[in-house]
């Protein structure tokens, strides 16, 4: 049995919570602040977090072995804020979910890429995080910039985190 099924969990609900507090900080944005090119890899902040929603999707897929559509890094999914919000809301629902709901071998099963080459689930939810991280701390360190305090991204102050009192 895999040990990674409690981790998937935890950072199931650490990406839930970061993603809920940075889209309440930019709802207060207008427009033209997440749309502004800011020479960042996706050009705006807008785009940046369509291009997590757009590799979270993809990551998903193979992850409840569905074959996604071929991979376009530059493919947008939703071009306005409160539609790309929503989506990211329902997202985290299900990867949430989905990790709280996983026997602990399933995160041990191997998934083959069109490539062929097979890893096992807990990779692929690995990656899922760990890229998602990457381009979310993009955008604060963006907010940084504009004097937004963005708070704290360390999970013992997650506060979705159950583990019981000792």
């Amino acid at each position: 049995m895999s040990g990674y099924g409690p981790i998937a969990i935890e950072l199931s609900r650490y990406n839930q919570w970061q993603n809920e507090k940075l889209y309440k900080l930019l709802a207060l944005l207008p427009r033209e602040g997440l749309t502004r090119d800011r020479g960042m890899f996706f050009g705006d902040m807008l785009a940046t977090l369509d291009h997590i929603l757009m590799v979270d999707t993809h990551l998903f897929g193979y992850i409840q072995g569905i074959a996604p559509p071929p991979f376009d890094p530059k493919r947008r999914i939703e071009t306005e804020f409160e539609n790309l919000r929503a989506a990211r809301i329902g997202l985290d629902a299900r990867l949430r979910l989905s990790c709280e709901s996983a026997e602990g071998s399933w995160f041990d099963e191997a998934i083959e890429m069109p490539s062929g080459r097979r890893l096992p689930r807990r990779f692929w939810w690995a990656q899922l995080f760990n890229h998602a991280t990457h381009h979310r701390s993009q955008v604060t360190s963006e907010l940084t910039h504009m004097g937004l305090d963005y708070g704290s991204t360390d999970l013992p102050y997650n506060p979705l985190t159950q583990f019981p009192a000792p």
